[in-house]
């Protein structure tokens, strides 16, 4: 178990320059131009991509790398919330670090229901967590009340301390190099244009964005932020499995339930978990409360009830109403993001309707429509199946240059012929 240890210290004393290669650089940027909303930015980091990428890595390499200042806006859904966009060139520094410094340091001594933005986690798994325990609970206690103490943290993003980060970070990693890049990413926030951009969006939304306190709080939108602030409360989910032995135990984010058939043993919980919270430099919100199951409560979008020795999941209205908003958005103004959400939630709720999946398939027509009004002077073959289809001109032009059958405004063949009509459509070019 020594020989373990000591190899282990190693490995994190020196994993900062172990994987700071231009190669992982590269694949994070393969990463970033995915998942960045502003293409415009990608495009022009893309025109010198060599020249940026080396630049970045001469920076983070010789220990010279500063962030660069947020550029800030507000969204609305699912609550008013101040995000921090960086520039590419500081998400590609993120997700280095995040990747290959923080996640192979860390992630093992993440407990298995600490779930938010976690891979082969999140929403989904939370919810499959939940209904295990509240079914293994009913078994157990069949004619017996289900309790759920829900503890939420109040304005977590913003009340993280730096100096308490940055002591936990230091215990599990031995590389100087990684603790002081975090430092300068998480110190951002002490600058006053902050701030001024929280003043700035209260005053022309009225909405009450907290202030950034100094050496306090973490950037919403961020890498790094994201994994932070899921380890942060890692130590108190081992004192709440190990220590409280509480088998039935789910975090998202800042958001902790644990369901129990005794209303007296959640209130002990409750307040030595709340001790240390305290100790954290964080305070729980008017929402944290046990709840009882035949009265029913919400977590992550669903509302959970327990009738007759069975646990019944619906939506929480608030929750269908937004998405049934967006979705009327979609449809109105981006037909493909339509379908494609309409996929997507299907997936998310389809542990409580009962359509069928087919309903949320986009049908071939309708791709063909979607495709044909950006390249409208495209030849637009739709693949369902085996089968390739195309419509109307098109449609006809299939049809007489391979006398394939127009029916109803289509014209279909299959895989076999494919590169036949290929060759032939590109002759004709």
């Amino acid at each position: 178990m020594v020989g373990f240890s000591m190899k282990k210290a190693r490995k994190n004393k020196n994993i900062y320059y172990q994987s700071l290669t231009f190669e992982n650089l590269y694949s994070m940027w393969n990463i970033v131009k995915k998942t960045c909303k502003n293409k415009r930015e990608i495009f022009y980091f893309s025109l010198n991509l060599n020249a940026n990428l080396t630049s970045l890595y001469h920076d983070l390499k010789n220990c010279t790398y500063t962030p660069g200042k947020y550029r800030a806006f507000m969204i609305f859904e699912p609550k008013p919330r101040l995000v921090m966009s960086q520039s590419v060139r500081d998400k590609i520094a993120n997700h280095f670090i995040t990747n290959y410094c923080l996640i192979p340091c860390l992630e093992k001594s993440l407990v298995d229901s600490n779930v938010a933005t976690r891979k082969n986690r999140g929403s989904s798994y939370a919810m499959c967590l939940l209904k295990k325990y509240m079914n293994q609970l009913l078994l157990q206690n069949p004619n017996c009340e289900i309790y759920c103490l829900k503890i939420d943290i109040s304005k977590y993003f913003y009340s993280i301390s730096h100096e308490i980060l940055l002591d936990k970070l230091q215990d599990k990693i031995l590389d100087s190099n990684v603790i002081s890049i975090i430092s300068s990413i998480i110190s951002e926030t002490n600058k006053d244009y902050i701030n001024e951009y929280i003043r700035k969006y209260n005053t022309q939304y009225d909405v009450g964005i907290p202030f950034y306190q100094n050496h306090k709080g973490l950037s919403i939108g961020a890498m790094t932020s994201q994994f932070l602030a899921i380890y942060y409360l890692n130590d108190l989910d081992h004192y709440i499995k190990e220590t409280l032995h509480c088998k039935y135990y789910i975090r998202y984010m800042d958001d902790f339930l644990i369901p129990d058939s005794s209303k007296e043993k959640l209130k002990s919980i409750w307040q030595k978990i709340n001790q240390k919270i305290v100790k954290l430099d964080l305070r729980t919100n008017s929402k944290s409360n046990i709840y009882r199951g035949s009265k029913g409560f919400g977590f992550l979008g669903f509302h959970y009830k327990v009738q007759n020795g069975k646990l019944n999941i619906s939506f929480q209205k608030k929750t269908f109403y937004k998405i049934n908003r967006k979705l009327k958005f979609l449809k109105k103004n981006d037909l493909m993001k339509y379908k494609k959400s309409m996929a997507s939630y299907y997936g998310y709720f389809q542990t409580v309707i009962k359509n069928q999946k087919e309903d949320f398939k986009m049908k071939s027509i309708e791709v063909y429509e979607a495709y044909k009004k950006k390249y409208t002077s495209t030849l637009v073959l739709v693949k369902e199946g085996i089968f390739y289809h195309s419509y109307y001109g098109d449609g006809k032009i299939l049809w007489y240059l391979f006398h394939y059958k127009y029916i109803n405004h289509r014209s279909s063949f299959g895989n076999v012929p494919y590169d036949k009509v290929i060759s032939r459509l590109k002759e004709l070019e």
